[in-house]
């Protein structure tokens, strides 16, 4: 169980602080520590281990609580080689990756292979460009933006099919978390966030793209333990830091970042895919 001044660290994150990383692990190459064009990122918390699907490599590397790298997983041959990995989600002892050839990959957290999941197409348990997705604690339901069919699909426990969501509302879904009120979704619209009820009715749709202080290209987000809203936005090269009631309340600049995750400690995870090709610690 949590202390009280464990609790106090964990939602008091002072943002405004974060100008530096503490640690920063970069440069392109297929050296295991090497990262190139990292996307997604998340975080085991019961390690605080950091996974980051590493695109052009072709693999998801995994790197302790202090950056230092520890494994790769998913570029050997066979049905669980990784081709060009998205979206990451951990999902009690498995991660879930979505990838380029429009299927999921299901994986133990050490790396070894379990199974692959649907295939290219517009039906059930079939995805066009399979990008974000998140695990549902209290049920074991998988949510993943299924990026160019406008949707959300929602799988079982068992990783079947259950129901899907959104077509009427999504214009190319990039992200998806949740709280226990909404279903939040980050699309290509505008506005781009989207706060879904559990019945999976459309309550209320924010944040602004465009010039100035709002979103100009989106691409992954994640949300804290004070229900703080952190947005990746390659293009303007800013983390958008919005409350709870979606105020903008702080901005960090970074470049190109895209994945990002926030461990128990506060601590914010970035990585980029720019000319750095980063994982960064805030």
């Amino acid at each position: 169980m949590a202390t009280a001044n464990t609790l106090e660290r964990i939602f008091s994150v002072d943002y405004k602080s974060k100008i530096q990383p503490i640690v920063s692990v970069c440069m392109s190459g297929k050296r295991l520590e090497n990262l190139n064009r990292p996307q997604g990122a998340t975080i085991d918390n019961s390690t605080e281990d950091i996974y980051v699907a590493d695109c052009r490599n072709d693999c998801v590397k995994v790197f302790d609580c202090n950056g230092q790298i520890m494994f790769k997983f998913g570029d050997e041959e066979g049905e669980g080689k990784m081709n060009s990995p998205d979206g990451l989600a951990i999902c009690r002892d498995r991660i879930l990756i979505s990838q380029a050839n429009d299927c999921i990959l299901n994986y133990q957290l050490n790396g070894k292979f379990i199974s692959r999941i649907g295939k290219p197409g517009k039906g059930e348990l079939e995805f066009t460009d399979p990008l974000g997705l998140t695990f549902d604690e209290s049920n074991g339901e998988v949510y993943i933006c299924d990026f160019t069919n406008n949707r959300i699909q929602i799988l079982s426990k068992e990783l079947t099919y259950r129901t899907q969501f959104g077509q009427d509302h999504l214009n190319c879904p990039l992200d998806v978390k949740l709280t226990k009120e909404f279903i939040y979704i980050l699309d290509r619209s505008n506005p781009c966030l989207h706060l879904y009820d559990y019945n999976l009715i459309v309550y209320k749709s924010i944040i602004s793209r465009g010039d100035g202080l709002e979103q100009k290209n989106p691409d992954f987000f994640c949300i804290d333990n004070s229900n703080n809203i952190l947005v990746t936005d390659f293009t303007s090269r800013y983390i958008f830091i919005f409350n709870s009631q979606f105020y903008l309340i702080h901005k960090i600049f970074i470049d190109y970042s895209t994945g990002i995750a926030v461990d128990n400690r506060g601590r914010v995870i970035i990585v980029c895919d720019g000319g750095e090709h980063c994982l960064n610690i805030f």
